[in-house]
């Protein structure tokens, strides 16, 4: 039984990156297409996934809505809405909020720019621990066993010729954020993105998550972009003293 629950969460998995059909979710498991065929019964009969008329297997509205429930229950970003959607007013690009979840860091909304160029993020998507913003401004100010740990076991993915390359460059960056008070991505995820991110804290002092602005290279030229770090300041900031946060910003006590 729980090989075949394990199955059927492997298979939501393959269906929410791309729809699929039966003979692809056979091979993906490894299995005759009947084995296939009754995973994917099972799951449309609780409405988890939903055939087109081509018998392409699709996400059901009940995984939508379970998805939807998960976020919501998510305290940060409820409080993070309203600041997201005035800095994206403000500054007019594509706007990330990111959160801790153990040793990785999740987007978990998102506001995009008027411009109509498709971006890597997704919410529910993880963020690269040594090449984005988001992700860089929650590292840097943990605990610097935990920065440690955390860079003890990334794999330096070169994604593009500005991508951190060693243990040693990763922390000498994390503790540069920590001066300035925020993160930049300049070409290290993809090479016509670049991103400035702020950490957001808890009233104890501790990092919940941040926020970030992502422009590309047609839209916004990174000297611009930098101006945008007080529009950013104040939704970070704002964000963290909803929750209580009494902090002085950058290259202050942060507690």
């Amino acid at each position: 039984m729980s090989q075949t629950v394990q199955r059927a969460i492997q298979v939501l998995g393959l269906i929410g990156e791309k729809p699929s059909s039966i003979e692809e979710v056979a091979l993906f498991m490894g299995t005759h297409r009947s084995t296939a065929l009754r995973t994917l019964q099972v799951l449309e009969a609780e409405q988890m996934v939903v055939r087109d008329s081509h018998n392409v297997f699709r996400l059901g509205r009940r995984v939508i809505s379970l998805a939807n429930a998960a976020l919501e229950n998510i305290d940060l970003r409820s409080v993070a809405a309203p600041f997201l959607t005035q800095l994206s007013h403000e500054v007019e690009h594509t706007i990330h909020l990111a959160m801790l979840e153990g040793d990785t860091v999740v987007y978990i909304d998102k506001r995009e720019a008027k411009q109509a160029v498709r971006m890597y993020s997704r919410i529910g998507n993880t963020a690269p621990l040594h090449c984005t913003g988001v992700a860089k401004a929650i590292v840097a100010f943990l605990p610097l066993e935990d920065q440690q740990r955390i860079a003890s076991g990334i794999d330096f993915v070169a994604h593009t010729d500005n991508t951190l390359a060693n243990t040693d460059d990763y922390l000498a960056d994390l503790r540069a954020i920590v001066e300035r008070g925020y993160a930049i991505d300049h070409l290290e995820h993809e090479p016509w993105v670049n991103c400035i991110a702020a950490p957001v804290f808890e009233a104890s002092g501790q990092v919940t998550g941040s926020v970030s602005i992502t422009t590309t290279t047609l839209s916004c030229d990174y000297e611009t972009l930098l101006t945008m770090v007080p529009q950013l300041f104040e939704a970070s900031f704002g964000i963290s003293r909803e929750f209580g946060w009494t902090g002085n910003g950058p290259g202050n006590d942060q507690g």
